[in-house]
Protein backbone atom coordinates (compact mmCIF):
# COMPACT_ATOMS: atom_id res chain seq x y z
CA UNK A 1 0.00 0.00 0.00
CA UNK A 2 0.99 3.92 -0.56
CA UNK A 3 -0.27 6.55 1.46
CA UNK A 4 0.28 10.31 1.61
CA UNK A 5 0.63 11.84 5.21
CA UNK A 6 -0.91 15.55 6.05
CA UNK A 7 -0.31 17.47 8.83
CA UNK A 8 2.65 14.95 9.87
CA UNK A 9 4.28 16.57 12.95
CA UNK A 10 6.79 14.31 14.53
CA UNK A 11 5.38 11.16 12.25
CA UNK A 12 4.03 9.25 14.57
CA UNK A 13 1.29 7.85 11.79
CA UNK A 14 4.09 7.19 9.84
CA UNK A 15 5.63 5.15 12.17
CA UNK A 16 2.64 2.87 12.33
CA UNK A 17 2.62 3.13 8.37
CA UNK A 18 5.99 2.19 7.78
CA UNK A 19 5.67 -1.29 10.73
CA UNK A 20 2.93 -2.55 8.49
CA UNK A 21 4.69 -2.03 5.37
CA UNK A 22 2.81 0.61 3.81
CA UNK A 23 5.24 2.96 1.46
CA UNK A 24 4.64 6.79 2.71
CA UNK A 25 5.15 8.55 -0.27
CA UNK A 26 4.17 12.38 0.17
CA UNK A 27 4.24 13.75 3.87
CA UNK A 28 3.46 17.68 4.68
CA UNK A 29 3.59 20.11 7.99
CA UNK A 30 3.96 23.79 8.40
CA UNK A 31 6.54 23.61 11.37
CA UNK A 32 9.97 23.94 10.06
CA UNK A 33 11.41 21.14 12.53
CA UNK A 34 9.26 18.40 11.52
CA UNK A 35 10.98 18.79 7.94
CA UNK A 36 14.57 17.99 9.95
CA UNK A 37 12.70 15.12 11.89
CA UNK A 38 11.37 13.46 8.36
CA UNK A 39 14.81 13.66 6.98
CA UNK A 40 16.13 11.73 9.48
CA UNK A 41 13.24 9.40 10.31
CA UNK A 42 11.72 8.69 6.44
CA UNK A 43 14.64 9.78 4.40
CA UNK A 44 12.42 7.90 1.34
CA UNK A 45 9.28 10.17 2.02
CA UNK A 46 8.94 13.59 -0.40
CA UNK A 47 8.00 15.85 2.62
CA UNK A 48 6.59 19.39 1.73
CA UNK A 49 7.18 22.02 4.37
CA UNK A 50 4.63 24.23 3.29
CA UNK A 51 1.16 25.53 3.50
CA UNK A 52 -1.23 22.62 2.53
CA UNK A 53 -3.73 25.12 1.12
CA UNK A 54 -0.94 26.11 -1.27
CA UNK A 55 -0.54 22.19 -1.96
CA UNK A 56 -2.58 21.19 -5.23
CA UNK A 57 -0.55 17.50 -7.02
CA UNK A 58 -0.37 14.74 -4.56
CA UNK A 59 0.30 11.56 -5.47
CA UNK A 60 -1.82 8.63 -6.46
CA UNK A 61 -2.30 6.37 -3.11
CA UNK A 62 -3.94 3.65 -1.34
CA UNK A 63 -4.38 5.86 1.72
CA UNK A 64 -4.53 9.15 3.09
CA UNK A 65 -4.40 9.83 6.88
CA UNK A 66 -4.02 12.91 9.08
CA UNK A 67 -4.24 14.53 12.31
CA UNK A 68 -5.04 18.13 11.72
CA UNK A 69 -5.34 20.76 14.12
CA UNK A 70 -7.10 20.35 17.02
CA UNK A 71 -5.98 23.10 19.32
CA UNK A 72 -9.72 24.75 19.37
CA UNK A 73 -11.67 21.78 20.23
CA UNK A 74 -9.48 20.34 23.14
CA UNK A 75 -10.31 20.57 26.61
CA UNK A 76 -7.24 22.75 27.14
CA UNK A 77 -8.11 25.21 24.44
CA UNK A 78 -9.66 28.53 23.72
CA UNK A 79 -13.01 26.07 22.98
CA UNK A 80 -14.16 28.76 20.49
CA UNK A 81 -13.08 26.71 17.30
CA UNK A 82 -15.41 29.42 14.92
CA UNK A 83 -13.01 32.07 15.87
CA UNK A 84 -9.84 29.98 15.33
CA UNK A 85 -8.44 29.66 11.89
CA UNK A 86 -6.93 25.97 12.17
CA UNK A 87 -11.14 24.80 12.99
CA UNK A 88 -11.24 24.89 9.22
CA UNK A 89 -8.08 22.80 8.07
CA UNK A 90 -9.98 19.78 7.98
CA UNK A 91 -11.47 20.95 4.70
CA UNK A 92 -8.15 20.80 3.45
CA UNK A 93 -7.72 16.83 4.39
CA UNK A 94 -11.07 16.58 2.71
CA UNK A 95 -10.12 18.38 -0.58
CA UNK A 96 -7.18 16.20 -0.70
CA UNK A 97 -8.95 12.76 -0.42
CA UNK A 98 -11.83 14.19 -2.85
CA UNK A 99 -8.72 14.70 -5.53
CA UNK A 100 -6.62 11.43 -4.80
CA UNK A 101 -10.04 9.19 -4.14
CA UNK A 102 -7.79 6.98 -1.63
CA UNK A 103 -9.78 3.56 -1.21
CA UNK A 104 -9.27 4.33 2.64
CA UNK A 105 -8.79 7.37 5.09
CA UNK A 106 -8.15 7.69 8.40
CA UNK A 107 -8.08 11.31 10.51
CA UNK A 108 -7.31 11.95 13.96
CA UNK A 109 -8.50 14.69 16.61
CA UNK A 110 -8.91 14.83 19.95
CA UNK A 111 -12.04 13.31 22.07
CA UNK A 112 -13.23 17.20 22.69
CA UNK A 113 -14.39 17.10 18.98
CA UNK A 114 -17.68 14.70 20.13
CA UNK A 115 -18.42 17.26 22.81
CA UNK A 116 -17.89 20.60 21.94
CA UNK A 117 -20.55 22.67 21.17
CA UNK A 118 -23.06 19.58 21.11
CA UNK A 119 -20.73 17.33 18.34
CA UNK A 120 -21.94 19.95 15.81
CA UNK A 121 -18.22 20.02 14.61
CA UNK A 122 -17.94 16.60 14.60
CA UNK A 123 -21.07 16.34 12.34
CA UNK A 124 -19.51 19.44 10.27
CA UNK A 125 -16.67 16.96 9.46
CA UNK A 126 -18.46 14.18 9.10
CA UNK A 127 -21.50 15.72 6.63
CA UNK A 128 -18.59 16.97 4.52
CA UNK A 129 -16.34 13.37 4.46
CA UNK A 130 -20.16 12.22 3.56
CA UNK A 131 -19.86 14.85 0.57
CA UNK A 132 -17.05 13.96 -1.39
CA UNK A 133 -17.73 14.14 -4.89
CA UNK A 134 -17.88 10.58 -7.00
CA UNK A 135 -17.56 7.07 -5.68
CA UNK A 136 -18.18 7.98 -2.38
CA UNK A 137 -17.25 6.73 1.65
CA UNK A 138 -18.36 4.42 3.99
CA UNK A 139 -17.59 6.27 7.52
CA UNK A 140 -16.56 4.68 10.79
CA UNK A 141 -15.53 6.71 13.31
CA UNK A 142 -15.21 6.20 17.53
CA UNK A 143 -13.78 7.44 20.42
CA UNK A 144 -10.82 5.39 21.31
CA UNK A 145 -7.91 5.26 24.45
CA UNK A 146 -4.58 4.40 23.35
CA UNK A 147 -4.35 2.42 26.86
CA UNK A 148 -6.92 0.01 25.53
CA UNK A 149 -4.05 -1.21 22.81
CA UNK A 150 -1.12 -1.39 25.27
CA UNK A 151 0.10 2.01 25.09
CA UNK A 152 1.22 3.13 28.95
CA UNK A 153 -0.89 6.33 28.27
CA UNK A 154 -4.14 6.81 29.25
CA UNK A 155 -5.24 9.12 25.69
CA UNK A 156 -8.15 9.32 24.37
CA UNK A 157 -8.93 10.22 20.26
CA UNK A 158 -11.54 10.34 17.93
CA UNK A 159 -10.78 8.17 15.16
CA UNK A 160 -12.79 8.80 11.74
CA UNK A 161 -11.73 5.99 9.37
CA UNK A 162 -13.47 6.30 5.51
CA UNK A 163 -13.56 3.02 2.91
CA UNK A 164 -14.19 3.69 -0.75
CA UNK A 165 -18.12 2.78 -1.14
CA UNK A 166 -16.88 1.03 -4.28
CA UNK A 167 -14.98 -1.99 -2.85
CA UNK A 168 -18.43 -3.22 -0.79
CA UNK A 169 -17.44 -3.15 2.68
CA UNK A 170 -17.07 -1.04 6.10
CA UNK A 171 -14.64 -0.53 8.58
CA UNK A 172 -14.64 -1.83 11.93
CA UNK A 173 -12.70 -0.56 14.73
CA UNK A 174 -10.11 -3.22 17.02
CA UNK A 175 -11.55 -4.55 20.01
CA UNK A 176 -9.41 -3.64 22.96
CA UNK A 177 -6.13 -5.97 24.00
CA UNK A 178 -5.61 -4.57 26.85
CA UNK A 179 -7.46 -3.40 30.70
CA UNK A 180 -7.45 -2.92 34.36
CA UNK A 181 -6.08 -6.12 35.69
CA UNK A 182 -8.59 -7.54 37.58
CA UNK A 183 -10.95 -6.97 34.20
CA UNK A 184 -8.16 -8.44 31.65
CA UNK A 185 -7.63 -11.72 34.15
CA UNK A 186 -11.61 -12.02 33.47
CA UNK A 187 -11.67 -11.35 29.83
CA UNK A 188 -8.21 -13.02 28.86
CA UNK A 189 -6.52 -9.54 28.04
CA UNK A 190 -3.60 -8.17 28.68
CA UNK A 191 -3.03 -5.58 32.11
CA UNK A 192 -2.68 -2.15 31.06
CA UNK A 193 1.38 -1.11 30.65
CA UNK A 194 3.00 0.50 32.97
CA UNK A 195 4.74 3.98 32.29
CA UNK A 196 7.16 3.51 34.90
CA UNK A 197 8.16 0.26 33.37
CA UNK A 198 8.44 1.73 29.58
CA UNK A 199 10.75 4.26 31.15
CA UNK A 200 12.33 2.28 33.84
CA UNK A 201 15.86 1.44 31.78
CA UNK A 202 16.66 5.20 30.92
CA UNK A 203 18.96 7.20 33.14
CA UNK A 204 17.51 9.15 35.71
CA UNK A 205 19.73 12.33 35.47
CA UNK A 206 19.23 13.77 32.65
CA UNK A 207 19.64 17.62 32.97
CA UNK A 208 18.47 19.47 29.77
CA UNK A 209 16.13 16.65 28.82
CA UNK A 210 13.33 18.12 30.79
CA UNK A 211 11.72 21.26 31.18
CA UNK A 212 12.70 23.70 34.22
CA UNK A 213 11.86 27.00 35.84
CA UNK A 214 15.49 28.51 36.47
CA UNK A 215 15.35 31.63 39.23
CA UNK A 216 12.20 31.42 39.87
CA UNK A 217 10.82 32.27 43.81
CA UNK A 218 7.96 29.50 43.66
CA UNK A 219 10.83 27.11 42.47
CA UNK A 220 10.50 24.78 39.76
CA UNK A 221 6.52 24.07 40.29
CA UNK A 222 3.90 26.31 40.66
CA UNK A 223 1.28 26.23 42.96
CA UNK A 224 -1.02 25.99 40.04
CA UNK A 225 0.68 22.87 38.37
CA UNK A 226 1.19 20.74 41.39
CA UNK A 227 -2.62 21.11 41.98
CA UNK A 228 -3.56 19.54 38.98
CA UNK A 229 -2.46 15.67 39.41
CA UNK A 230 0.65 15.47 37.35
CA UNK A 231 2.03 12.30 39.01
CA UNK A 232 0.40 8.77 37.65
CA UNK A 233 0.74 5.66 39.39
CA UNK A 234 4.20 4.17 38.58
CA UNK A 235 2.51 0.65 37.62
CA UNK A 236 -0.36 2.20 35.38
CA UNK A 237 -0.47 4.20 32.62
CA UNK A 238 0.54 8.03 32.12
CA UNK A 239 -1.86 10.89 31.85
CA UNK A 240 -1.96 12.34 28.61
CA UNK A 241 1.53 13.13 26.85
CA UNK A 242 0.75 16.88 26.34
CA UNK A 243 2.61 19.09 23.70
CA UNK A 244 3.32 22.29 26.04
CA UNK A 245 6.52 21.20 27.88
CA UNK A 246 5.84 23.09 31.03
CA UNK A 247 2.50 20.95 32.06
CA UNK A 248 4.24 17.78 31.25
CA UNK A 249 3.67 15.24 34.01
CA UNK A 250 6.13 14.43 36.88
CA UNK A 251 8.28 11.61 36.40
CA UNK A 252 6.36 8.65 38.81
CA UNK A 253 9.84 8.17 40.18
CA UNK A 254 9.23 11.55 42.14
CA UNK A 255 8.47 11.76 45.58
CA UNK A 256 4.59 12.24 46.42
CA UNK A 257 2.82 15.46 46.73
CA UNK A 258 1.01 16.79 49.74
CA UNK A 259 -0.97 20.07 50.09
CA UNK A 260 -0.22 22.31 53.06
CA UNK A 261 -2.94 24.64 52.86
CA UNK A 262 -5.53 26.20 50.16
CA UNK A 263 -7.16 29.54 49.66
CA UNK A 264 -8.83 29.37 46.37
CA UNK A 265 -11.10 31.86 47.73
CA UNK A 266 -8.47 34.71 48.57
CA UNK A 267 -6.02 34.89 45.53
CA UNK A 268 -6.46 31.14 43.89
CA UNK A 269 -3.40 29.92 45.58
CA UNK A 270 -2.27 26.66 47.50
CA UNK A 271 0.80 25.76 49.45
CA UNK A 272 2.32 22.39 48.20
CA UNK A 273 5.23 20.36 49.20
CA UNK A 274 7.17 16.93 48.36
CA UNK A 275 7.09 14.66 50.57
CA UNK A 276 9.99 12.14 51.44
CA UNK A 277 7.89 9.34 50.31
CA UNK A 278 7.41 7.09 47.34
CA UNK A 279 4.05 5.29 47.44
CA UNK A 280 5.82 3.36 43.96
CA UNK A 281 8.04 1.62 46.54
CA UNK A 282 5.21 -0.24 48.04
CA UNK A 283 4.83 -2.22 45.20
CA UNK A 284 8.54 -3.07 44.65
CA UNK A 285 11.48 -1.76 47.03
CA UNK A 286 14.11 -2.21 44.16
CA UNK A 287 12.33 0.31 42.15
CA UNK A 288 14.31 4.06 41.26
CA UNK A 289 13.34 7.07 42.90
CA UNK A 290 14.16 10.55 42.50
CA UNK A 291 15.32 12.28 45.50
CA UNK A 292 14.75 15.96 43.45
CA UNK A 293 11.34 15.40 41.60
CA UNK A 294 11.06 16.84 37.85
CA UNK A 295 8.72 16.08 34.71
CA UNK A 296 9.62 13.75 32.38
CA UNK A 297 12.15 14.25 30.19
CA UNK A 298 11.30 14.36 26.50
CA UNK A 299 13.21 10.61 25.67
CA UNK A 300 10.88 9.45 28.13
CA UNK A 301 7.72 11.64 26.85
CA UNK A 302 8.14 9.77 23.16
CA UNK A 303 8.94 6.29 24.76
CA UNK A 304 5.32 6.61 26.71
CA UNK A 305 4.09 7.68 23.26
CA UNK A 306 5.62 4.37 22.15
CA UNK A 307 7.85 6.22 19.33
CA UNK A 308 10.69 3.72 19.46
CA UNK A 309 14.29 3.66 20.40
CA UNK A 310 16.50 6.13 19.39
CA UNK A 311 14.03 8.20 17.91
CA UNK A 312 14.58 12.07 18.43
CA UNK A 313 12.54 14.79 16.72
CA UNK A 314 14.50 18.02 15.08
CA UNK A 315 15.00 21.54 17.36
CA UNK A 316 15.43 22.74 20.74
CA UNK A 317 13.63 21.54 23.97
CA UNK A 318 10.24 23.14 23.17
CA UNK A 319 9.94 21.51 19.66
CA UNK A 320 11.08 18.00 20.80
CA UNK A 321 7.76 17.90 23.36
CA UNK A 322 5.66 20.09 20.81
CA UNK A 323 6.53 16.74 18.35
CA UNK A 324 6.10 14.16 20.82
CA UNK A 325 2.87 15.35 22.34
CA UNK A 326 1.30 16.42 19.04
CA UNK A 327 1.70 13.06 17.44
CA UNK A 328 -0.94 10.24 17.35
CA UNK A 329 0.74 7.30 19.37
CA UNK A 330 2.62 4.80 16.59
CA UNK A 331 1.58 1.72 18.88
CA UNK A 332 -2.30 2.95 18.41
CA UNK A 333 -2.36 3.49 14.93
CA UNK A 334 -0.63 0.33 14.26
CA UNK A 335 -3.88 -1.08 15.37
CA UNK A 336 -6.20 1.18 13.50
CA UNK A 337 -4.06 0.57 10.64
CA UNK A 338 -4.01 -3.29 10.99
CA UNK A 339 -7.60 -3.89 10.66
CA UNK A 340 -7.21 -2.33 6.73
CA UNK A 341 -3.90 -3.76 5.70
CA UNK A 342 -4.99 -7.75 7.08
CA UNK A 343 -8.49 -6.81 6.33
CA UNK A 344 -10.17 -8.58 9.41
CA UNK A 345 -11.46 -5.09 9.56
CA UNK A 346 -13.02 -4.82 6.38
CA UNK A 347 -16.69 -6.35 6.76
CA UNK A 348 -19.55 -6.41 4.21
CA UNK A 349 -21.81 -5.09 7.04
CA UNK A 350 -22.03 -2.22 9.12
CA UNK A 351 -20.92 -1.74 12.94
CA UNK A 352 -23.89 -0.67 14.83
CA UNK A 353 -21.94 1.46 17.62
CA UNK A 354 -19.41 2.58 15.42
CA UNK A 355 -20.97 3.41 11.73
CA UNK A 356 -22.14 6.42 10.73
CA UNK A 357 -25.29 5.66 8.59
CA UNK A 358 -26.89 8.67 9.46
CA UNK A 359 -24.80 11.33 10.90
CA UNK A 360 -26.88 12.99 13.27
CA UNK A 361 -28.76 9.59 14.68
CA UNK A 362 -25.53 8.43 15.23
CA UNK A 363 -24.29 10.83 17.31
CA UNK A 364 -25.59 10.23 20.39
CA UNK A 365 -23.39 7.07 20.29
CA UNK A 366 -20.20 8.88 21.01
CA UNK A 367 -20.44 9.01 24.94
CA UNK A 368 -18.01 10.11 27.14
CA UNK A 369 -17.02 6.48 28.66
CA UNK A 370 -17.97 4.36 25.37
CA UNK A 371 -15.33 2.09 24.30
CA UNK A 372 -15.10 0.08 21.30
CA UNK A 373 -16.23 -2.74 23.49
CA UNK A 374 -17.39 -1.63 26.78
CA UNK A 375 -14.98 -3.84 29.21
CA UNK A 376 -15.64 -1.62 32.05
CA UNK A 377 -19.36 -0.41 33.43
Amino acid sequence: MKAISLFSGGGGMDFAARSLGIDVLFANDVIPETELTFASSFPETDFHLEDIRQISKFPSVDLVTGGYPCQSFSLGGNRNPANDPRTFLFKEFARVVDTVKPKYFVAENVSGLKSIQDGNWLKLQLDTYNEIAGVGYNIATAVVNARDYGVPQRRKRVIIVGVRKDLGVYYHFPKPTHAKPDIAAKKGLLPYASHGEAIRHLPLDVPGEYYERPHDPEGNFSWYYMSRNRKASWLEPSYTIVANFRHTTLHPASPTMKLLWSNLADGWKQKWEFSSEYEHLLHDPTLPVLEKPRRLSWREAALIQTFPEGYEPAGKLEKKFEQIGNAVPPMLMRAILQQIVSGEGLLQFPSEHEQYLTVGKQLSLLSEEQDIEPIES
